[in-house]
């Protein structure tokens, strides 16, 4: 057994005739070797009778006296007791063979030494070996042969795992016990991975080497699943794929894959066992499955990923998505689910007609009228030059709405919002190009107002002034602006207020201020301040202040606090990026990763944070805009690429315990759009989407009085900002998702119960929400927050990410549904695209979900 290649006189042995067994627990010999039967060895062992000779030694039955249990012993040859060389052998193989654990893997016990010569103490297989067996009986039948194969496959797997290779896999080296059970046998020459080199790589018996082996080149894995698919073809056919009789003849059939067809010998062997064979006994080693337990997910029956999980094994991505179920979910289920999705979608607009103060008020002013009027009312003021850059934005007036809700009754809501908009647009000019550095976004500071003619203005959405400043120009108006201008722009009648004494601490230069105070005219109880600052003639400030006017809530923390807080933070950052790339590198290393899966989420979040820059960024005719998205581009590489670190790091973890909850996850990411499956899971998501939106509107209309400002606006400021909130909202889903999902799975393996983890991360997930922690009603919050955590948890536990994504993304879906009823609005067409886009999405994942069914038979 120990003879190199070059030693067996390039010759193979007959295929009827098995070399002998390397593990020597087969059929005795009447020659009883060097230790006669009832010999006692060591005080502990007493010898049964000799199993047979291999190689590396002869193979005893003992009775181990301590344990009162049966075990085989093994024993170096006399005249080798003190080659070195060997005797590392011997001591590795011990140091090797422990290392697995697995009932499809002889267990190895201890190493000892019987005067002076040393032994290994192993499991004691009573059974014989399939060499024996197939040339007693010819070829297992099918069903008894596969069940075979996967038990053969499972127990390498366990041996691959812990990066050991067997190099000498044959029916010789595998046991069929009394039971049944299969046990490969004897990794004598078995070695870590890592520290194969040179001719140590050719031993073996030859008629089982890959082509690799026989050339004396590195041996890896790949060489095992060679050797697997020459038992495997023996196993079904009773036949030795190749029938050669030297080596080099071997060789040549091995490399130009001179294989007998196996229907040709058993016409009742399955295809796809043929197939999985032959992919086995591909000359390239790229080119043959990557693991055992791929050849096992090949073979037809049977769940190789339980056979994976109780291997102790991390199963490949490919092996998890071919895990589960693959029809889509039944008619009796999908249909009512899809009808519901569409039965809330529908409903939304109605509901929200009900509950939002927006679709109360008259606003016919689109975005693009209201930019006019600011401009007009900037060139009124004294502003008069064509701006060369201008921007309008559309914000909610909450201030304005919780105001409303104060009022006594009855409430007159469609009254007041008549004249006071729930809306402000708010408007910038600019005499030179805004640009708004690192992004391009811009905003109510950035840039800021610093060069002569800037302008910024709020007007509600009925085209009415509420606040106005603007960087003098150093030149005096030819006519100074009169304040009844400015009380028209603002919608008031100068006459009905009395002037006072200014509060207003201008923002720019002035040399006049002037305030005046009156009653709003028409909302009860809300008295009302004008303030005007002039320069030269010219408006540079002007504001009207309702009662609900608050400069803002400011973080009077001591510094101590706030730089300890920072640093605490930034030092847990830290902490979390350098343990993701240790367990990514570690990750990597075992080659536990799914490259491919993780490039391609890393790409889908890297687009989704550029289109979303697409949308967010105000365009400048200049070149900083090619260096504003050379800054996007920058800031999404580096957040993809935490992204794509902390999924190497986390996943295979996930993968290798809870992988149920990722199969249709890794369908997608294998390209399985069409999957039944996978359109099951975003259908069962949609659903749950559906009802948490129904919770939500139903929370906006009776949980707090009167109307509420909760709709997202900039998606309705044009097309381009519309297909950028999807691309957000994909993006907030994804990460939201991934982050539950990594925190569930984390928390459960350390809490032990699925009740318990999901209790705990809602909880963390609630409290972290601001919504909850800045609500005036911080139970009802809480509540109503911490329920839908915990059914997402329970939801992630039940059906896995899948459905927790397409979950938050038909919340989010709903959410951008801008409508009422009045489907003259001028935002009508961008809650109806929202509308058919959700409505789409379902009935795509409905339309894959039926699979192969039809949805009348």
């Amino acid at each position: 057994m120990e003879r190199r290649i070059e030693d067996l006189t390039q010759t193979v042995a007959e295929p009827s005739k098995p070399a002998p067994a390397i593990s020597g627990i087969s059929s005795s010999s009447d020659d009883e070797g060097r230790f006669v039967a009832g010999t006692l060895l060591g005080g502990r062992y007493r010898i049964i009778g000799l199993l047979g000779r291999g190689g590396m030694g002869e193979v005893y039955r003992a009775t181990d006296l301590t344990l009162g249990q049966s075990v085989a012993l093994k024993f170096l040859p006399a005249e080798a007791a003190n080659n070195e060389r060997l005797l590392e052998r011997f001591a590795g193989e011990v140091r090797v063979a422990r290392q697995v654990s697995h009932p499809n893997v002889c267990r190895v016990y201890d190493l000892g030494e019987v005067d002076g010569v040393p032994y290994i103490s192993m499991e004691y297989v009573d059974g014989e070996d399939l060499a024996s067996l197939l040339t007693r009986i010819g070829r297992l039948p099918g069903d008894k042969a596969l069940e075979t194969a996967r038990k053969i496959c499972a127990g390498l797997a366990a041996a691959h795992d812990k990066g050991i290779i067997h190099r000498d896999l044959k029916p010789q080296n595998i046991m069929m016990n009394k039971r049944g059970e299969v046990v490969i046998m004897d990794f004598g020459l078995a070695a870590i991975a890592d520290q194969l080199s040179g001719a140590e790589a050719r031993n073996g018996t030859p008629a089982y080497m890959a082509p690799e082996q026989l050339k004396g080149a590195e041996v890896t894995a790949r060489s095992d699943i060679y050797a697997l698919g020459l038992v495997l073809y023996e196993l079904f056919t009773g036949r030795r794929p190749y029938d050669a009789k030297t080596v080099p003849q071997l060789l040549s059939q091995q490399e130009s894959a001179q294989l007998t067809k196996m229907s040709s010998i058993a016409a009742d062997i399955d295809p796809s066992v043929e197939k999985a064979i032959r992919r086995c006994l591909e000359p390239d080693p790229a080119k043959r499955p990557p693991t055992a337990l791929a050849v096992s997910a090949a073979l037809p029956g049977g769940d190789p990923l339980a056979a994976a999980l109780a291997a102790g094994e991390t199963p490949s991505p490919e092996l998890v998505a071919a895990a589960g179920k693959q029809e889509g979910m039944p008619l009796k289920y999908s249909i009512p689910c899809f009808a519901v999705v569409a039965l809330v979608v529908l409903a939304v607009p109605v509901l929200r007609q009900r509950s939002e103060a927006m679709l109360h008020a008259s606003l016919e002013y689109s975005p693009e009228v209201l930019e006019q009027k600011a401009r007009d009312c900037a060139s009124a003021f004294g502003y008069a030059k064509k701006p060369a850059d201008t921007a309008v934005s559309i914000n909610h007036r909450s201030g304005l709405v919780n105001m409303l809700r104060k009022l006594p009754g009855p409430r007159q809501w469609d009254t007041w919002l008549e004249s006071e908009a729930p809306l402000m647009a708010e408007y910038r000019e600019s005499p030179y190009p805004m640009v708004s550095w690192p992004y391009g976004f811009l905003g109510s500071e950035t840039p800021a107002e610093r060069l002569p003619g800037m302008v910024s203005a709020e007007l509600d959405a009925h085209g009415h002034l509420r606040t106005f400043t603007a960087v003098p120009l150093n030149e005096a108006v030819a006519q100074p602006v009169e304040m009844d201008t400015v009380f028209r722009a603002m919608g008031l009648d100068r006459a009905k207020f009395s002037e006072t004494q200014p509060r207003l601490v201008p923002e720019h230069a002035s040399d006049t201020v002037r305030a005046w105070k009156g009653q709003h005219p028409v909302l009860p109880d809300t008295p009302l301040w004008v303030e005007v600052a002039l320069w030269k003639g010219r408006v540079t400030q002007a504001q009207v202040e309702f009662p609900y006017y608050d400069p803002g809530v400011t973080d009077d923390s001591p510094q101590g606090w706030k730089k300890l807080r920072g640093a605490l933070l930034l030092l847990a950052y830290a902490m979390a990026g350098f343990t993701g790339i240790m367990l990514a590198r570690k990750n990597w290393v075992k080659e536990r990763i799914d490259k491919r899966g993780a490039l391609r989420l890393a790409s889908f979040y890297f687009v989704l944070s550029v289109l979303t820059w697409f949308g967010r960024m105000h365009p400048v005719p200049t070149g900083d805009m090619f260096w504003q998205l050379l800054n996007s581009i920058g800031d999404a590489l580096l957040w993809t690429g935490i992204l794509w670190v902390l999924y190497l790091a986390l996943e295979p973890a996930v993968r290798a315990r809870w992988p149920h909850a990722i199969v249709t996850w890794n369908r997608i990411l294998a390209g399985r759009w069409s999957d039944a499956q996978v359109g099951s899971h975003v259908l069962i998501g949609a659903l749950l989407g559906a009802a948490t939106s129904i919770v939500f509107e139903v929370r906006n209309e009776w949980g707090n009085p009167g109307l509420g400002a909760t709709l997202e606006l900039w998606p309705i400021m044009g097309l381009r900002q519309e297909i950028a909130s999807f691309a957000a909202m994909f993006d907030t889903a994804l990460l939201a998702g991934l982050a539950a999902f990594f925190a569930i799975f984390g928390m459960r393996a350390l809490l032990k119960r699925d009740w318990l983890a999901a209790i705990v991360v809602s909880l963390m997930f609630t409290l972290s929400e601001p919504a909850v922690v800045n609500s005036p009603h911080l139970v009802a919050s809480v509540a109503i927050y911490g329920s839908l955590y915990v059914i997402l948890m329970f939801l992630l536990l039940r059906f896995g990410l899948v459905s927790t994504i397409s979950m938050l993304v038909f919340v989010n879906g709903i959410s951008r549904i801008t409508l009422g009823t009045d489907l003259r609005a001028w935002w009508a067409p961008y809650g109806l695209l929202a509308m058919a886009l959700v409505l789409g999405a379902a009935g795509y994942a409905f339309w894959r979900s039926i699979g192969t069914r039809e949805v009348i038979e």
